[in-house]
C-alpha cells in the first residue's frame, strides 16, 4: 500500500494515523501510534510520517530496557489539553489471560450469599466492613477498612451548609469544616476527612448553589472554608460550562466561559490557601483548573504545594493521576508513575492503595471511554485485585454487563453498592446480571425491594417479568407483562413475550391470537405478528394459516430484509414444518 492511502481520523480526541480499514499496528497490534491533534498543530505528510518512524525506533530502543510492563511514552510532562499535545507511541500491555482469576459458578454463588448475609446489617460501617471482597482477590485489608470509614462516616450536608448561612450561623459552619480539617490531619480512620465534604458538597456546577456560597464569604470575610468552597464550585462549573466533549470539538463561547469561572476560581482559591493553607481540596481544584484551562505549571505548582502540606492526600493524587492520563496531555508511563506514587504513600493514608492498579485500570479501558482502547472485562479480575473507588467498580461492572460477562457484573455492582449503596443504576443493573447468570431467586428478592419503593416503574416490572420467565412462573410473568402494556401500551416487547409464551409455554392459543393481531396492528412494519399467528394456526392447528401466509406476503413482499421469514411462512404453507419463533422463550432485552 502507498503511503497515500495512510489516513488521519479522530479517535477520542486525538489524531490516530490510520490505513483505510485498521490501525497502523506493529508487534501483533500491540503497538498504536497516536499523533495528537491540538490547537494550531499542521504536520506536511513528510514529516508525519518521519515521526512515526522515528517513534518506532524509539519505541524498538526502550522496549528492551523496561523495567515494568512493556509500556513506553515519548513526552512524560504534564500538558494542557487545549494545547499542542506530544507525539505518543503506547504499547498495549500484556495482560496474563492464562493467570486471570475468573468467577466460577460455586464462587459467585458463595459471594452472593456473603454479600446478601452482609446487606442485612443495618449499621453502615459494619455492613461495609463485613461484604466479601472478589473472589480471588488480595485487596488490603486497611485500604478496605479506611474506605468503609471513609464512605460511612457522618458529614454536614449541603441542606445542612445552606441552612446554617441562612440562619446566620457561618461562623458554626466555620467551625464545623475547621473540626473536620484537624481530624483529617490526626483523627484515626478520617482520612480524607474534609476532602469527602467538598467532594460531596461543592463538586456542584449549579447555579443553584452559587448564591449561598456568596453569602457564606459575605458573612465571614476572613473564612478560608468559604473560599475554599466558593473556589471549588466555580471549578465544576467551568467543567460543566466546557462540556465533555474533546477540546477541539468544543465551542469557542463554551470555551470563553469556562475561562472566565476559572479566573473567578483562581481568586478564591488563593484567598483560601494565603488564611489556611492545609485545606487540600484548593489543591485538587487547582489541579483541574490547569488541566481545563490555566495550564500545566499551574497545576504542577498546585500540586507541590498541596503535597507538601499533605503527602498522602488522596483527592490531590486522584487530581493528579486524572491530569496524567493521554486524553489530557499525559502519558501512560507517566500515569504509571504518579500512581506508584500514591500508592507508596498508603503505610500514611491507606486509601492510597486505591490507586496502585490505576494504569491497569485504564489500560483494560475499565470504563468502556471511547478513547480508543479496547474494553477487556475478562481481564477485571486482574485489574481490580487490589480495592478501587467506587465509581471505578461500577464502571467495571457495568461494562462487564455491557459486554455479557454476568459474573463480572454481578461482583463488582456489588462492591460497588457496599462502598455507594446510593448507586440506583448499579442496584438495577445488579438485578439483570443477577438473572442473566442464573441467580434468579436473589435476583427477584432484590428487584421487588426495588419495587416495593417504586410500583408503577415500567423498567422494573419488564425486569421481573424476564425474571419470572426464566423461572417458567408464567402466571407472574404474565401480570407484569399486563402491567406494563397499561403503563406503556403497544409495548412491543411485552407483546413479543406474551405471544412466545401463550404459544411455546402455556399454549394459549387464543390468547396468543389475540396478541399476535395486536402486534400486527401496533408494530405493521415487523412481520412477527403474522408469524406468530401462522405458526398457531400450524400448531393448534385452526383455520387460517394461508391467509395470514398471503397476507404477510402482501405486506413484505417488496421488502427485501423480509425475504428469509416469508421463505419461512411459504415452507408452513407447503410443507407443514414447524418454524421456530425467533423471540421464543424470555428475552434479555431488559439490558
Amino acid at each position: 500500500m502507498c503511503f497515500q492511502d495512510i489516513k488521519a481520523v479522530f479517535v477520542g480526541g486525538m489524531r490516530m494515523v490510520t490505513y483505510p480499514s485498521a490501525p497502523i499496528a506493529f508487534a501483533g497490534e500491540k503497538c498504536l501510534i497516536w499523533i495528537n491533534q491540538g490547537k494550531g498543530a499542521i504536520m506536511t505528510t513528510r514529516v508525519k510520517w518521519l515521526l512515526v518512524c522515528f517513534a518506532v525506533l524509539c519505541l524498538t530502543a526502550l522496549y528492551s530496557f523496561r523495567d515494568f510492563a512493556p509500556v513506553r511514552v515519548i513526552g512524560t510532562k504534564l500538558s494542557l489539553g487545549a494545547q499542542p499535545e506530544p507525539l505518543m507511541v503506547q504499547v498495549a500491555r500484556d495482560f496474563p489471560s492464562s493467570t486471570a482469576h475468573i468467577f466460577s459458578d460455586a464462587e459467585l454463588r458463595t459471594f452472593v450469599v456473603a454479600a446478601s448475609k452482609a446487606e442485612a446489617i443495618d449499621d453502615p460501617l459494619q455492613r461495609c466492613l463485613a461484604y466479601p471482597d472478589p473472589p480471588g482477590s488480595h485487596w488490603t485489608h486497611a485500604a478496605v477498612v479506611a474506605y468503609c470509614q471513609y464512605r460511612t462516616a457522618p458529614y454536614i450536608t449541603f441542606d445542612q451548609v445552606k441552612a446554617l448561612i441562612e440562619q446566620g450561623k457561618s461562623a458554626e459552619l466555620d467551625r464545623e469544616m475547621a473540626d473536620a480539617l484537624k481530624a483529617q490531619y490526626t483523627a484515626p480512620y478520617a482520612y480524607g476527612r474534609l476532602e469527602r465534604i467538598f467532594a460531596a458538597d461543592f463538586d456542584n456546577g449549579s447555579l443553584d448553589i452559587r448564591p449561598i456560597l456568596d453569602a457564606w464569604k459575605r458573612n465571614s470575610p476572613n473564612s478560608a472554608f468559604a473560599y475554599a468552597a466558593s473556589g471549588y464550585a466555580y471549578v465544576a462549573m467551568a467543567h460543566d460550562a466546557r462540556g465533555g466533549d474533546y477540546i477541539n470539538r468544543t465551542s469557542q463561547d463554551k470555551v470563553d466561559a469556562m475561562g472566565r469561572l476559572l479566573q473567578r476560581a483562581d481568586t478564591d482559591l488563593q484567598k483560601a490557601i494565603s488564611i489556611e493553607p492545609r485545606i487540600t481540596p484548593v489543591y485538587a481544584a487547582m489541579i483541574h483548573a490547569g488541566g481545563l484551562e490555566l495550564g500545566n505549571d499551574y497545576a504542577v505548582n498546585a500540586a507541590q504545594q498541596g503535597l507538601r502540606q499533605d503527602p498522602g492526600s488522596w483527592i490531590i493524587y486522584r487530581e493528579l493521576l486524572w491530569l496524567s492520563t493521554p486524553q489530557w496531555g499525559g502519558s501512560l508511563a507517566l500515569l504509571h508513575r504518579i500512581s506508584a506514587d500514591a500508592a507508596a504513600h498508603s503505610a500514611t493514608n491507606p486509601l492510597l492503595a486505591m490507586e496502585k492498579n490505576t494504569t491497569l485500570v485504564y489500560e483494560a479501558n475499565v470504563g468502556n471511554c471511547d478513547c480508543g482502547l479496547p474494553t477487556l472485562p475478562y481481564e477485571f479480575p486482574y485489574v481490580l485485585d487490589e480495592l478501587a473507588s467506587s465509581t471505578v467498580l461500577a464502571a467495571a461492572g457495568r461494562t462487564g454487563w455491557q459486554q455479557n460477562m454476568p459474573s463480572i457484573a454481578v461482583v463488582y455492582l456489588s462492591e460497588a453498592l457496599r462502598f455507594a449503596p446510593g448507586m440506583a443504576d448499579a442496584r438495577f443493573q445488579r438485578v439483570g446480571a443477577l438473572a442473566d447468570a442464573g441467580v434468579t431467586d436473589t435476583a427477584l428478592r432484590q428487584i421487588n425491594q426495588l419495587m416495593a419503593v417504586d410500583s408503577r416503574n415500567y423498567d422494573d416490572y419488564q425486569q421481573r417479568a424476564y425474571i419470572y420467565l426464566l423461572q417458567h412462573d408464567y402466571a407472574n410473568a404474565e401480570k407484569d407483562l399486563d402491567t406494563m402494556l397499561t403503563l406503556k401500551p403497544a409495548d412491543r416487547w411485552s407483546l413479543e413475550q406474551l405471544a412466545s409464551m401463550y404459544i411455546n409455554q402455556t399454549h394459549q392459543w387464543d390468547k396468543g391470537w389475540d396478541v399476535a393481531g395486536q402486534l400486527m396492528q401496533d408494530v405493521p412494519d415487523d412481520p412477527e405478528g403474522w408469524v406468530f399467528r401462522a405458526t398457531i394456526a400450524q400448531q393448534q392447528p385452526r383455520d387460517g394459516l394461508a391467509e395470514t401466509v398471503n397476507d404477510a406476503i402482501a405486506h413484505f413482499g417488496n421488502d427485501p430484509r423480509q425475504r428469509g421469514v416469508l421463505a419461512r411462512l411459504k415452507r408452513m404453507l407447503t410443507t407443514g414444518a414447524k418454524p421456530t419463533v425467533s423471540s421464543g422463550g424470555a428475552s434479555s432485552a431488559t439490558r
